[in-house]
């Protein structure tokens, strides 16, 4: 695989998997005039130098052996890059994970995921993620023919798997705790994610997962401590606050992206950031 641009996803990608065990300083400095909403779904791991990004609203900064995944849906920009700084990624496109039930795996560790999308992790399991992310990148170069459908879903569920393990041993999280309600937030947080811009309503999701509004609310806040309809006024202020920071869009055109009037849109953005969009922008 070339090292290019094209190495990076922007938005999502155009086939199953990409991957590179050598994306640099260059390349990933070239991304910072591309925050973005992004589709795919991707693993990382900082080999050397340094990285600072924005997931969601975090900022992180990602050093030699930081592992790092950036979930589909969320929101992501580079900021800066040493010239040194050298990544390895894999990273699978939004079709392909919603076909392999990737969200589903990862409902057990998403909120864990979701605020803190960047471990330090061992130097030998760095080591072991790169090993892998290497193998797989000369089997795609030398022998294509094993990278079959079947083989692909594997890879993205040992990467998943690999995640889990560091973030159990890192946060001690079990697949023994509510396993009902993990299963229910998971299909709750996929289905916000694609809709939370046409819909706002609590009832939608509820019937979405075939429950009804009081079992569903009951279980998400069971799963999270928060309200369903909590959840999703913060994925849209989240959006909003995203857009208005890293975009030059104006504020209209954010409305409308998130199903607003633009007068709608500030009446809700000032009461819960007790602030207008504008002055936020601003701030």
């Amino acid at each position: 695989m070339k090292n290019t641009e094209e190495n990076v996803p922007r938005y999502d990608l155009p086939v199953d998997f990409v991957v590179d065990n050598s994306i640099d300083g260059s390349i990933l400095n070239f991304y910072k005039q591309f925050p973005c909403k992004i589709k795919a779904g991707v693993f990382a791991l900082c080999l050397q130098g340094e990285l600072k990004a924005r997931i969601n609203l975090n900022e992180i900064t990602a050093r030699p052996n930081d592992f790092a995944i950036v979930i589909p849906g969320s929101f992501f920009q580079i900021l800066s890059a040493s010239p040194d700084a050298k990544v390895a990624i894999i990273a699978f496109s939004s079709q392909f994970i919603n076909n392999a039930n990737f969200w589903k795996l990862i409902t057990t560790n998403l909120s864990a995921i979701l605020k803190h999308p960047v471990l330090s992790i061992r130097a030998d399991q760095a080591n072991f993620i790169s090993n892998a992310i290497t193998t797989i990148k000369q089997a795609v170069e030398s022998l294509p023919q094993l990278i079959d459908s079947e083989n692909i879903k594997s890879t993205l569920n040992l990467f998943y798997k690999i995640l889990k393990a560091v973030y159990e041993q890192t946060y001690k999280h079990s697949d023994e705790k509510q396993p009902r309600e993990f299963q229910v937030l998971g299909e709750f947080l996929k289905l916000l994610f694609e809709h939370y811009h046409t819909e706002r309503k609590v009832s939608y999701y509820a019937d979405a997962v075939n429950l009804t509004q009081s079992h569903f609310c009951a279980t998400v806040k069971k799963a999270t401590g928060k309200t369903a309809q909590e959840i999703i006024r913060e994925m849209i202020i989240t959006d909003a606050k995203t857009q208005l920071k890293n975009t030059d869009a104006k504020i209209n055109k954010i409305a409308s992206s998130l199903g607003f009037s633009s007068s709608a849109f500030n009446r809700y953005f000032a009461e819960y950031v007790n602030m207008t969009p504008l002055e936020y922008r601003n701030s």
